[in-house]
């Protein structure tokens, strides 16, 4: 399929946009010649005439060429030569190429073969085979050839390959040739009366092959694409996608990098959909710049139609699950000891039965990390954060009543550490955080206006004290048990840590909009003890230097809420100080094993309040599995797991899953077969994807197949481009 399009168009190889490279000026000096080395069984040296002629082993050498012959004879000035009988050539990059006899200027790079094959080398090593009646070299990169054949595989019936009349070809660049036939193990398939094939790493303007899959909602798909190379720092891709049942999509994806320090892109995709009638699009952009003086600037642009776009045609599950857009734009500074975050931020909803919005315009916080007062052995530290926050108080559709809320809050810190032993240390730490609203708005509604109250500017002052113990620490070290082994250390780490907030006027609690962590300060006074566990490998790599990596880490914690003890209890709400018991493992004991999780447990209640777990093993080379399972109580269940399969001659197989637990239905299949042929000259791969679509609050069950061709080092015809499946993997 990928050869069709030979006939109408030409194949692109896109890439990353990079910086300018600064023009070069040329050395005044001439460069000194250097020397033609000849060596020979026997050699004959007409001085006179400047020539030697060799035979018997003849290898002649200029620069980090080669060129080696049974007999040859060479003008040592000019370079000229001609060769006879086992004529080889190789170049610096190993490029080599057989003839029976040829002429050749070792000094120009110029030369002719006949009866010629041999490999040509790209950028990326790989490596293509051409052979030829007649072989024509014009330089290093400019090659002309006569009834020719041009392949990426190996052995003496290649698995495919092209047979041309006349063939230019240009490495880094494209082979142009007419008269072309593409072979599949020797049977002519298809005829090609002229075609261009890119035999390049770098970016060139042209024809991406298309992509093409089939759905039960969307119809047959063909995404065709046009990559424009700009410059060496800008690039754009323009897409016509046609869906069958619902129409054609245009797209537009531009990137640059104008400097070294400055990138981005942005995209555009719209649709006019046959089925609903609706419009669907969605823009999005990103953009990073390093600004003068060291600041880091980070933008994003995420928009898209009152139609869910994300919902309708995106694969990816994050994306077509997300409940709002997300744009925003950030200034960073960081010092020594101090940093300066400026932050703008723009949601709405993508929800069908939701027209909310939140903003940030704008925030800035100012943080100075924590440092010694003197020599002192008191360190402070504090935050300090202005924020203007948009709310739209009333999410029905169609309804806006759009409010602004100024917050200043100062929140510093003094510490002071004391280490009774290397193993023993204790932390107290004081503070205070000052919080200024502009504005207090009320749950309660006017009834007059049927909105909520506005009142006025009031403050929230609270008091801190914090205390860390970390310690006494105990390890263990296991040596190893055979010479060249590894070592193992077990080191448990015990910390409990006191937290008090004081309490502040239960008015100016109920007049505190809760947004983020700032507002979301109560009065606490607790305990909270961990215990963790760590083992520690140590490895001696190749110079002999030990290596050591964390290889599995176990962590126990809870809280005891004093407040909540004290606290007027009644049948109906007993006093519960306890918090949920919190596990945390991550492990990677060995390449083959892997064993993630975390779980509170609700102590009262006696059940698990939330459990994550990924368990995956590697059976053997060919076999691997991959389960993750995500709980809450009471609220939401779902399980993803994934089978790969390896089997020999090159095909591969997975099947991943993802299943509501909760609601008891599968919500996604997706599975995959690929075969990669043993000289990996060409592949391909079929995806068939069945899940769950909701199309405009329709909730369908959508079909997909999707089909990849790769003819590796010419062109691929790749149905999956743009799609993230469900896979796992270590």
């Amino acid at each position: 399929m990928a050869l069709l399009a030979l006939l109408t168009g030409l194949f692109a190889s896109p890439g990353l946009a990079q910086p300018p490279v600064p023009d070069s000026t040329q050395n005044a000096e001439a460069e000194k010649e250097d020397p033609v080395e000849i060596t020979a069984d026997y050699m004959e040296h007409f001085v006179k005439e400047k020539l030697i002629k060799a035979r018997g082993n003849v290898v002649v050498r200029y620069q980090n060429r080669t060129v080696r012959a049974d007999k040859m004879a060479v003008n040592t000035e000019t370079g000229q030569g001609h060769a006879q009988g086992n004529v080889v050539m190789q170049t610096e990059d190993g490029s080599t190429m057989e003839a029976v006899r040829g002429d050749f200027n070792i000094k120009t790079h110029r030369g002719i073969l006949l009866r010629t094959r041999g490999t040509l080398k790209g950028q990326d090593g790989q490596e293509y085979y051409v052979s030829g009646q007649i072989f024509r070299r014009f330089s290093d990169e400019h090659y002309q050839t006569e009834n020719a054949t041009l392949t990426t595989c190996t052995g003496l019936l290649p698995a495919w390959m092209i047979e041309v009349g006349k063939a230019d070809i240009l490495t880094e660049d494209r082979a142009l040739f007419t008269g072309g036939v593409f072979r599949v193990k020797g049977i002519p398939l298809i005829f090609i009366p002229v075609g261009y094939v890119p035999i390049i790493t770098e970016r060139k303007s042209g024809f991406l092959t298309p992509s093409v899959g089939i759905s039960n909602l969307d119809g047959l798909t063909i995404q065709n694409r046009y990559f424009w190379a700009i410059s060496r720092s800008y690039d754009a891709t323009i897409g016509a996608d046609y869906l069958e049942n619902r129409g054609l999509r245009s797209s537009l994806e531009f990137r640059y990098r104008p400097h070294e320090t400055t990138e981005g892109w942005w995209r555009g995709e719209h649709l006019k959909d046959d089925i609903s009638g609706r419009t669907f699009w969605k823009l999005d952009a990103r953009h990073k710049q390093v600004l003068p003086g060291g600041a880091q600037l980070q933008a994003r642009l995420d928009q898209t139609s009152s139609a869910n776009f994300n919902k309708t045609f995106k694969s990816q599950t994050e994306i077509r699950t997300r409940r709002s857009n997300d744009s925003f734009l950030s200034v960073f500074k960081g010092w020594e000891t101090n940093s300066l975050d400026i932050l703008g931020r723009y949601r709405e909803s993508e929800q069908a039965d939701r027209d909310d919005l939140f903003g940030i315009l704008p925030s800035a916080t100012w943080v100075t990390q924590s440092f010694e007062l003197g020599k002192s052995n008191f360190y402070f530290n504090q935050e300090m954060n202005f924020t203007q926050f948009l709310l739209d108080l009333d999410p029905t559709i169609g309804t806006d009543n759009n409010q602004t809320i100024q917050r200043f809050d100062f929140h510093p810190q003094v510490s002071y550490p004391i280490s009774f032993a290397p193993w023993l240390r204790l932390t107290p730490q004081v503070g205070f955080r000052e919080t200024y609203y502009d504005k207090e708005i009320s749950d309660q509604i006017d009834p007059s206006t049927g909105q909520p109250f506005i009142k006025g500017e009031f403050t929230r002052e609270v008091f801190e004290f914090s205390t860390v113990l970390e310690g006494p620490k105990f390890n263990r070290v296991f040596q190893p048990t055979e010479p060249g082994g590894a070592a193992f250390k077990h080191v448990v780490e015990p910390r409990v840590q006191y937290d008090y907030i004081s309490n502040f006027d239960r008015k100016d609690r109920e007049r505190v909009r809760v947004i983020d962590g700032i507002d979301d300060v109560r009065p606490t006074e607790s305990l909270t003890y961990f215990l963790t566990q760590r083992l520690l490998r140590k490895d001696t790599d190749a110079k002999g230097n030990g290596v050591v990596t964390q290889v599995a880490r176990f962590e126990v914690s809870q809280s005891y809420n004093f407040r909540e003890s004290r606290r007027f209890e009644t049948p109906l709400t007993p006093r519960r100080p306890f918090s949920n018991l919190r596990f945390d493992l991550d492990s990677r004991l060995t390449d083959y094993f892997m064993l993630n999780f975390d779980s509170e447990y609700n102590v009262y209640d006696g059940h698990v309040q939330r459990f994550n777990v990924d368990v995956g093993v590697k059976i053997s080379e060919w076999l691997m599995v991959v389960v993750e399972k995500r709980q809450v109580h009471n609220e939401s269940a779902m399980i993803l797991g994934t089978l790969d399969v390896t089997l020999p001659k090159g095909w591969n197989f997975k099947y991943s899953a993802r299943f509501d637990e909760f609601n008891d239905r599968v919500l996604e299949h997706n599975g995959r077969a690929t075969y990669s042929d043993k000289c990996k000259c060409w592949g391909l791969s079929l995806d068939i994807i069945r899940r769950r679509n909701i199309n405009l609050n329709v909730n369908q069950a959508e079909t997909k197949i999707l089909l990849s061709f790769e003819l590796r080092g010419l062109a691929d015809f790749d149905g999956s481009r743009g799609e993230t499946f469900i896979h796992r993997g270590f």
